[in-house]
């Protein structure tokens, strides 16, 4: 325990020698860019704030935050004040007696209306079919989390569908007169029977448009009001924008600089997006044409691959460490090689310091959310206890998601919570490890195989080579050839190089290996497969009957013609046709089984018996 004596005046706690830390402000001086790298099988967003990466978002699936179902409650549960409701998702939705009362909006400021509370009985029925958004997506076992209060976000405004005359001004906006100017003419145009929140984005608009973003809102509540009363549940009536749209209409401002994407299309439509929300940005919005992927061309890829690592290093010598759990996540901070010249409380506060702009950072790249406990190194000075805590919640303010943490205790403890509405960054592009029983992570085919897809591309640029030979797990390299072998050959065009993918023997699934070499040697690296040869093939997946089924042998990923539905396990192929990377074949027919031979009865005797007689 810290020495108070040494922080305060005989009879006064440590705490009031120190004033308390001053409000962070917004710091306009931050320069932001957003690279978009835009594939058929992941769309990944990155934001720079001055040269650094901040956020980074990777969609692969749909997500299913913010949609708005017409669901039926098919469950009460007395016990839990709550209840579960069929929305056409694979595990019901969970509806708590709270959410149905006073379900939170994003960026909701201050108490909601009071309303009286009853219990989950009271207020539904099973069977029972109601309008639900989603607030948070499947987490493991858990099923998504819905409300019954409906918030339709703008670029400027969240209206609150049939919520009272509730109006809230996002807590980001500081200034009291800014504030309650917003404030003001909110309530003017609010509509009858609605709520309205106003946007961090709005700070410095003007009535015009935030009617005109108000219009919007309105008339896709009433769509939704309308084919609500048409269907029967469950029923998707509202889905929110894709990733990328979701980022422009809620980061563009004056402060990105330029808008970088690597997709002629998703170029195209962003541009069309920009001209809707904010035209005076759109000549900010370039394409990018480069050779070198657009994230390898910013150093981009390394850091996301440090994002999956335990520890991060701090500039001084100190390190952090991060560890994820169910309940909550735990961040240690550490003085690792640091020494400061005057003396150890110095070499604390300095690395303290550093550390609580990491941590800040962490949360946000890795999108932590839930409890999060951060351990800083102990400190006996309250002031430092003080700078520590002030510097925290500086680096926290730039975070959109919402945040909440306390004063950091004697013990040098900060206790804080993050709004989380989906997995973390590790739980999307990780997996429980199958050679650990679970106890460790491992990354999943689709994650090595993009990632030796975005090597090949960077190796490409870099080095002189006539052909790429790639080395890796059956999973990852039927995802590299694709379904018949078309996205091989996608890969070798777009690196004007040719490449052979083969299979191999390693259970670990995050082993792939890149190779370069020379053409005339690839037949003295790799093996090759003929027409008509006969092999023994490991059937990998068989979804469909009379659609390829994808097997492995001699290293090739192998497409069966077949109409049978192939259990995982050994067949007989015949090879028919081969390419780089794949070949093509059918089931081998089994030679008819020969009859045995009959035997025919000798007419001579036996010379033993000719003997005997």
């Amino acid at each position: 325990m810290p020495d108070k004596r040494k922080s305060a005046p005989a009879g006064k706690p440590a705490a009031e020698k120190c004033p308390p830390p001053k409000p962070p402000r917004k710091d306009s001086r931050i320069s932001k860019e957003i690279l978009v790298n835009a594939g058929d099988l992941e769309t990944r967003v990155a934001i720079l704030e001055n040269g650094e990466l901040a956020e980074l978002y990777i969609e692969r699936e749909p997500r299913i935050v913010a949609n708005i179902y017409k669901g039926k409650i098919v469950n009460i549960v007395r016990g839990m004040d709550a209840a579960f409701a069929d929305i056409g998702t694979p595990r019901n939705a969970f509806l708590s007696v709270d959410d149905v009362i006073l379900g939170q909006a994003e960026e909701e400021v201050g108490p909601s209306s009071e309303r009286a509370r009853g219990s989950i009985t009271e207020m539904l029925k099973s069977g029972q079919e109601v309008l639900l958004q989603v607030v948070r997506g499947s987490m493991g076992s858990k099923g998504p989390r819905v409300t019954t209060r409906l918030a339709l976000p703008g670029r400027y405004l969240v209206l609150l569908m049939g919520d009272g005359n509730y109006v809230g001004v996002s807590r980001k906006i500081e200034k009291d007169a800014e504030r309650q100017r917003l404030r003001s003419i909110a309530e003017r145009i609010r509509p009858a029977n609605h709520g309205v929140i106003v946007r961090t984005e709005a700070e410095g608009k003007g009535i015009r448009l935030l009617r005109k973003d108000l219009e919007y809102l309105m008339e896709l509540a009433r769509r939704i009001q309308a084919k609500a009363g048409e269907v029967s549940a469950p029923t998707l009536l509202h889905e929110d924008l894709p990733l990328i749209s979701r980022i422009i209409r809620d980061t563009v401002s004056r402060q990105v600089k330029r808008i970088v994407i690597d997709s002629q299309q998703v170029y195209e439509d962003v541009l069309e997006l920009v001209e809707m929300i904010a035209p005076q940005l759109k000549q900010r919005v370039t394409l990018y044409s480069d050779k070198l992927p657009l994230f390898a061309a910013h150093g981009l890829e390394e850091e996301i691959e440090r994002l999956l690592q335990r520890r991060v290093w701090l500039g001084t010598g100190g390190y952090i460490t991060v560890d994820e759990t169910e309940a909550l996540t735990t961040i240690d901070v550490n003085s690792g090689r640091y020494t400061a010249t005057s003396g150890l409380e110095e070499t604390i506060l300095r690395t303290n310091l550093q550390a609580a702009e990491e941590v800040a950072r962490q949360l946000r790249l890795r999108d932590i959310g839930g409890i999060i406990v951060v351990d800083f190194i102990d400190m006996e000075k309250a002031k430092h206890r003080a700078r520590v805590t002030e510097a925290f919640e500086a680096a926290l303010h730039r975070d959109r998601a919402k945040t909440k943490a306390l004063h950091i205790s004697p013990l040098g403890l900060i206790e804080m919570t993050r709004k989380r509405t989906s997995g973390s960054l590790l739980k999307l592009l990780t997996q429980d490890c199958p050679c650990c029983a679970g106890t460790g992570r491992a990354r999943t085919a689709i994650t090595v195989a993009l990632g030796t897809e975005r090597e090949l591309g960077r190796r490409a640029v870099q080095e002189r080579a006539d052909a790429f030979i790639v080395r890796a797990h059956a999973d990852v390299a039927a995802i590299l050839v694709g379904y018949a072998g078309e996205r091989a050959q996608q890969t070798g065009e777009s690196i004007s190089r040719p490449v052979y993918i083969r299979t191999t023997g390693e259970a670990n699934v995050e082993r792939a290996e890149v190779t370069a070499t020379d053409t005339r040697q690839v037949a003295e690296q790799i093996s090759f497969l003929k027409p008509n040869d006969v092999v023994t093939a490991r059937v990998i997946s068989h979804d469909t009957p009379g659609e390829l089924a994808l097997a492995e042998a001699a290293g090739y990923i192998i497409g069966i013609d077949t109409d049978k539905a192939l259990e995982p396990g050994q067949v007989e192929v015949r090879i028919k046709e081969v390419h780089n990377s794949f070949a093509r074949g059918q089931l081998a027919e089994k030679p008819a089984a020969k009859k045995p031979a009959r035997r025919r009865r000798s007419r001579r005797r036996p010379k033993a018996e000719a003997k005997t007689e």
